[in-house]
C-alpha cells in the first residue's frame, strides 16, 4: 500500500485521563475526546453533507468501500500534532479525517469526500460534471438544521464547471432536476440527450446561459432538504477502550513508527489480527513481499476481519488453492469491493466462472475501464458479441482518457465485423459437415450394396446366424386383409378398394396416393378404376377409419397372390 500521509512522532497511547467516546451512523464513525454533544454535531454535518449528495447523484443511501472514521480531536494543539499530508486518509481498514472541536470542516475535506462518494456509488460522468459537483460541495454549510448548498467558491477557483452545476443547483428554473441530468450521464447516456430529456434545452443551450451566469457574478444559494435527526437523541454514546484508542493511532500513522505498538499488540495478543494486518501493510510499503504474506498470514489465523487482507495475502500466495480459498473469503466479508472479484477472474480457469467473476468486478466498480475490456474480451471468447459490445460502450463511458476512450471505442466498432466472419465461418464448417456426413452416408450404402451383391452373385441365402436388416423403418400395418378385389373406386387422386375375404365379408380401404402404393406379386399387376377380375390378394393396412369415406384403413402393400 502507498504511504498517503506522514504524522509527526506522537505517544501511541492516550494519557490516562483523556476519555474517548464513538458515534456511529452510515459509514460515518466519530472518535472523539471532545465530549459528546461535539461528537454528534459533527457527526450529524457530515450525514447532512452525505444526505444533500445523495439527492442529486439519486442515492437514498450512498457509502464508501471502507468506513470513515472521523477523529475530532478537543482541540486544535492536539489536531496540529498529528498532522496528515491528506484531507481523506486511506488506512489499514478505513478511511480517516482528522478534525479539531469547534473549527470548521475545510472545504478540501468536503471536497474529498465528495470525489469519494462519487467514485464509490456512481458510474463515470463527463469529467466536468464530476469536477463542478466536486467544487459544489465543497462548500456546503450545515448549521443546526439547516444545510446550505452554492456558497461560491473563492474567485480564484471559479470556473465554468463549477458555474453550471451551481446555476442547476440553485437557480429556481432547474432547481430540483439535476439529478435527473446526473441519473442519466451515470447511466451512459449521451450528453445531447440527457441535458434534452432533464432541462429541455441542448448542451449548447445551456452552456451559453451559464456563461452569462458567470459573467454576471451573482451566486445564490438553496437550502437542501433536511434528513431528520435530533443531534441530542439519535445517535447514542459508546465508550472507545484504550486498547481500540490504540489501535486508532497506530493505524493513523502507519508507517514505521507505528510498528512497535503493532508488534506490541501481536506480542500481548490485544488486537492481534489488526495487528498483523498491520505489519503487513507496512511490509508491503517496504516492497517486502515475503514478510507481507507472512503477516497477512498471520491475520488469517487471527481470524481477520478485513476483506484487504484476504486479498492482499491471495495477491501474494503461490499456492493456487490457499490463493482461492482467500479471495472466497474477502468476497463474503466484503461483496461490493470490485478488486476481489477481479482477482478471481485471475485465477478461474473456467471461462464461464471467469466471465461470471469479471462482470461481477465490472459492476462493483463501473469506474475501473480495465475490467470493463477484460469483461469484453471474455465475452468476445465465448462469441458472445451483444454482451461485448456493451462491455465495451461502459469501457469507453469509464475511460479517463482520450487514448483510452479510443481503445474501447475501436473494440466496440469491431464487433459487428467479428459477429459476420463468425456467422459466416460457422455456416462453412456446418456445409462441410453436411458434405462429410452426405459422403459417409454414401459410402455406406455402397458398401452395403456391394456386400448384397456379392452375396447375390454366390447365389446363396443369407446364414441363418446372420441378422437381416429390414429395410422399412418406419410404422408398421396393422391390419392383414387375405381375399379378391371386387372394385376399385377412383376418388380423383385417391382410390378406395373393395375387398371381399374368403368369408364374403365386405372390406373397403382408402388409398392416399396409388402410385406409392408397393404392388408385389406375379402376373398384371395394374389397377385400374372399376371392377376387377377375381384374383386373390393379400393387403396389409393401417388400422384408420374414415366415416365420410366409409372405409376402414389406409392400403399399406398389395400382394397378388
Amino acid at each position: 500500500m502507498h504511504r498517503l500521509f506522514a504524522l509527526l512522532c506522537v505517544p501511541l497511547v492516550a494519557p490516562a485521563q483523556e476519555r474517548w467516546t464513538q458515534f456511529n451512523s452510515g459509514p460515518f464513525e466519530v472518535f472523539t475526546d471532545a465530549g459528546a454533544r461535539a461528537g454528534r454535531e459533527t457527526l450529524v454535518r457530515f450525514e447532512q453533507f452525505r444526505n444533500a449528495l445523495g439527492q442529486v447523484i439519486g442515492e437514498s443511501d450512498p457509502r464508501t468501500p471502507m468506513p470513515v472514521r472521523i477523529l475530532l480531536f478537543k482541540n486544535a494543539k492536539e489536531a496540529a500534532a498529528r498532522p496528515a499530508t491528506e484531507p481523506v486518509i486511506t488506512g489499514r481498514d478505513r478511511y480517516a479525517i482528522l478534525l479539531a472541536s469547534g473549527a470548521p470542516v475545510p472545504p478540501e475535506i468536503f471536497r474529498r469526500c465528495t470525489r469519494l462518494f462519487l467514485e464509490s456509488n456512481t458510474a463515470r460522468m463527463p469529467a466536468s460534471m464530476e469536477r463542478g459537483l466536486v467544487d459544489l460541495f465543497s462548500t456546503i454549510e450545515v448549521t443546526g438544521i439547516r444545510t446550505m448548498l452554492g456558497k461560491p467558491v473563492p474567485a480564484s477557483e471559479r470556473n465554468l464547471d463549477w458555474a453550471r452545476v451551481h446555476l442547476l443547483s440553485v437557480n429556481q428554473e432547474y432547481y430540483g432536476k439535476l439529478r435527473v441530468l446526473v441519473y442519466n450521464l451515470r447511466r451512459g447516456v449521451a450528453e445531447d440527450a440527457a441535458y434534452r430529456n432533464a432541462f429541455g434545452k441542448s448542451p449548447a443551450e445551456i452552456s451559453k446561459q451559464v456563461e452569462a451566469y458567470f459573467a454576471a457574478g451573482n451566486f445564490s444559494t438553496v437550502q437542501v432538504p433536511n434528513r431528520a435527526m435530533s443531534v441530542e437523541h439519535d445517535f447514542p454514546e459508546k465508550p472507545v477502550e484504550p486498547a481500540d484508542q490504540r489501535l486508532a493511532m497506530a493505524d493513523l500513522m502507519l508507517d514505521d513508527r507505528s510498528r512497535p505498538a503493532y508488534e506490541a499488540m501481536v506480542r500481548d495478543h490485544e488486537h492481534a489480527a489488526e495487528a498483523w494486518e498491520g505489519l503487513g501493510l507496512l511490509a508491503l510499503d517496504r516492497k517486502d513481499g515475503e514478510a507481507a504474506r507472512k503477516a497477512f498470514a498471520g491475520a488469517i489465523e487471527a481470524n481477520s476481519q478485513s476483506a484487504r487482507c484476504y486479498l492482499e495475502y491471495a495477491r501474494l500466495e503461490s499456492d493456487h488453492a490457499k490463493a482461492i480459498s482467500a479471495l472466497e473469503s474477502a468476497a463474503k466479508l466484503n461483496p461490493k469491493l470490485g478488486e476481489i472479484w477481479f482477482a478471481m477472474a485471475q485465477h478461474d480457469s473456467d471461462p464461464m466462472k471467469r466471465t461470471a467473476h469479471l462482470k461481477t468486478a465490472a459492476e462493483r466498480n463501473p469506474r475501473e475501464a480495465a475490467y470493463w475490456q477484460a469483461l469484453a474480451e471474455a465475452y468476445l471468447d465465448q462469441k458472445l458479441f451483444a454482451d461485448a459490445a456493451k462491455a465495451w460502450h461502459s469501457g469507453e463511458q469509464a475511460s479517463t482518457t482520450e487514448e483510452q476512450r479510443a481503445r474501447m471505442r475501436q473494440g466496440w466498432l469491431s464487433i459487428e465485423q467479428q459477429r459476420l466472419d463468425y456467422e459466416e465461418a460457422e455456416r462453412k464448417r456446418e456445409a462441410a459437415e453436411k458434405e462429410r456426413e452426405i459422403a459417409r452416408l454414401k459410402e455406406e450404402a455402397r458398401a452395403e450394396l456391394r456386400t448384397l451383391e456379392a452375396k447375390a452373385n454366390a447365389g446363396r441365402a443369407p446364414a441363418p446366424s446372420e441378422k437381416i436388416v429390414p429395410w422399412w423403418e418406419g410404422p408398421k400395418p396393422t391390419g392383414k386383409f387375405t381375399g379378391i378385389i371386387k372394385q376399385i373406386e377412383c376418388l380423383g387422386r385417391q382410390a378406395r378398394l373393395v375387398l371381399e375375404g374368403d368369408d364374403h365379408k365386405t372390406l373397403k380401404l382408402l388409398m392416399g396416393d396409388p402410385s406409392q402404393v408397393p404392388v408385389m406379386g406375379g402376373g398384371e399387376q395394374t389397377l385400374a378404376c372399376g371392377p376387377q377380375k377375381s384374383r386373390r390378394v393379400r393387403v396389409e393396412y393401417f388400422t384408420k377409419s374414415n366415416a365420410r369415406l366409409g372405409t376402414a384403413g389406409e392400403v399399406a402393400t398389395i400382394e397378388f397372390q
